[in-house]
């Protein structure tokens, strides 16, 4: 299924966080005002009425430039408002860092639908790379409510993993690993260098390629299912990479609408070629949303029609890539309408090695 299709609203609910991530970006691109650390409840609440007022999804997404469980009565109250409108036919779907209290849990399992859980390994792995405040282990309780969550029967709970170069070897054995927990479902993407976070070492993603395919063999013959963002339209041709290109908005807590994960805040925070991701404004005194239809057009041209007359011409498997990811590749490349070499490079090698249109994949992340 067109990775496309997964349309929904996402609420960027904080930017607080209760772990340190070595690979974070977000730090590094200023500290905002209290009064910008967590999403506008009337800003919420506009914002998914436009969206199920133009779009017949009724799905709503809690993620966030921090992580949306620090801002948890805001989110019990996002989804109460969403279940006003939506009824029995609202979806929700929550990414966290899985380093949440047990009550918090226990609402987690009677009002989420699909939960991704960050976890990028055992414990050696994941608490050097995802530590709590403090250098702590964090491991510990995101183990116990990953075991909790892949018990549960009517969620459909994955691992979204981050790979850093040095553990691109390893992804059988996380496979392994994650399958001993009970996971039948996992996300994993290599770290990234970028204009976003240049400190990070520049993985050479066509090498996660490389073992990313036996993993994904492994994990089938398992019966899970191992996905990347490289492949994600593997299994049908697309028009356009993600719902970014459509646009579907993403709410940040400083007021603006984005297209894209990787566009976690307003103008004012971002790195310049990712400001072409805000197409909103929140205005506080009029209680309405102001959509920029000039922004919006330049987001819905990033599609493989205008890609295949420029750096992707003649690519025999655009249809199954648009140009990958839209956050990544641009603050790569620089350039909406640049993909990433590297990222090229990868999903052709992944395509020679993973059938394309093989049936409808099982499950989509972010």
């Amino acid at each position: 299924m067109g990775h496309f299709r997964k349309q929904m609203i996402t609420f960027l609910v904080s930017s607080r966080c209760d772990l340190e991530c070595e690979y974070c970006y977000v730090p590094k691109m200023g500290k905002l005002p209290p009064e910008h650390e967590a999403i506008d409840l009337e800003f919420a609440i506009s914002g998914m009425k436009d969206f199920f007022n133009q779009n017949s999804s009724r799905a709503i997404r809690f993620f966030g430039a921090g992580e949306p469980t620090t801002e948890f009565d805001l989110m019990k109250e996002i989804k109460d408002e969403a279940h006003k409108i939506a009824g029995k036919e609202l979806k929700v779907e929550l990414q966290t860092n899985g380093y949440f209290s047990e009550s918090i849990g226990d609402w987690i399992e009677k009002n989420v639908d699909v939960l991704w859980i960050s976890c990028d390994g055992p414990p050696e792995i994941h608490d050097k790379q995802r530590p709590a405040k403090k250098k702590k282990p964090s491991s510990g309780i995101v183990l116990d409510n990953i075991k909790r969550f892949s018990k549960v029967k009517r969620m459909q709970t994955g691992i979204r993993a981050t790979i850093s170069p040095e553990n691109f070897i390893i992804q059988k054995k996380l496979i392994e690993y994650f399958s001993e927990l009970g996971i039948k479902f996992v996300c994993a993407a290599p770290s990234y260098s970028s204009t976003a976070n240049p400190d990070i070492e520049k993985p050479p993603i066509v090498e996660f390629a490389k073992h990313f395919v036996p993993a994904f063999y492994l994990a089938k013959n398992k019966g899970m299912f191992y996905n990347t963002h490289l492949i994600v339209n593997f299994d049908e041709k697309v028009n356009v990479y993600c719902r970014a290109c459509i646009p579907c908005p993403h709410l940040t807590t400083d007021g603006f609408v984005s297209c894209c994960d990787w566009a976690l805040f307003g103008d004012k925070y971002l790195p310049g070629v990712l400001q072409q991701c805000v197409y909103g404004v929140w205005d506080k005194k009029s209680k309405c949303i102001s959509y920029d239809a000039d922004r919006i057009r330049v987001i819905q041209k990033r599609n493989t029609k205008v890609l295949e007359t420029g750096f992707c011409e003649n690519c025999e498997i655009l249809p199954h890539c648009a140009g990958g990811c839209i956050g990544k590749t641009m603050v790569v490349s620089g350039d909406l309408y640049l993909p990433s070499v590297d990222w090229c490079k990868a999903t052709r090698y992944l395509a020679k090695h993973i059938p394309l249109r093989q049936g409808r994949f099982p499950c989509l992340h972010s």
